[in-house]
């Protein structure tokens, strides 16, 4: 078996860390993390329409809507047309829907509080430094990929 260089050995214990961190959020029933974020922008953005709720969550409309007529049954938001352009949708949270972002607000916070136990402060500032160059380096990387393709895939 070869040995990882120190660049694959930090790129595996980054995946696994992520895996983790993902697992840790979506030990809920609630849909996991995807319907946090979607909660998480309308309850930002009372009243956002179908398509720029789908540019800020970076997902194709047709996408986001499969997933948003899921919250709709569960009666967690409510799609209304926009009265001055009948082919608009704008979307509310529901009560059920506040209630639901609240819980998970909850548990989310749970987990972080029980995660930052894991590295001192100092070790938790130093990571968050070499994350930010990495993420802002990886950027870079991404904008240099042909138009059409994103991190390696074509959309």
């Amino acid at each position: 078996m070869t040995e990882l260089n120190p660049n694959e050995t930090m790129l595996a214990s980054l995946d696994r860390v992520m895996r983790l961190l993902r697992r840790g959020h979506s030990t809920n029933s609630r849909g996991g993390r995807s319907v946090y974020r979607i909660l998480a922008l309308i309850q930002k953005h009372e009243g956002i329409s179908t398509r720029e709720l789908a540019e800020l969550l970076d997902m194709r409309p047709s996408s986001l809507n499969e997933k948003l007529g899921d919250l709709e049954r569960d009666e967690l938001i409510m799609r209304t047309r926009y009265e001055n352009d009948q082919r608009i949708f704008m979307v509310q949270l529901q009560a059920k829907g506040i209630e639901q972002l609240e819980a998970i607000k909850q548990e989310r916070a749970a987990f972080h509080t029980s995660v930052a136990g894991i590295l001192s402060e100092e070790e938790a500032i130093e990571l968050s430094k070499l994350a930010t160059k990495l993420s802002d380096g990886l950027e870079e990387l991404t904008q240099l990929e042909p138009k059409g393709q994103r991190h390696g895939h074509w959309r």
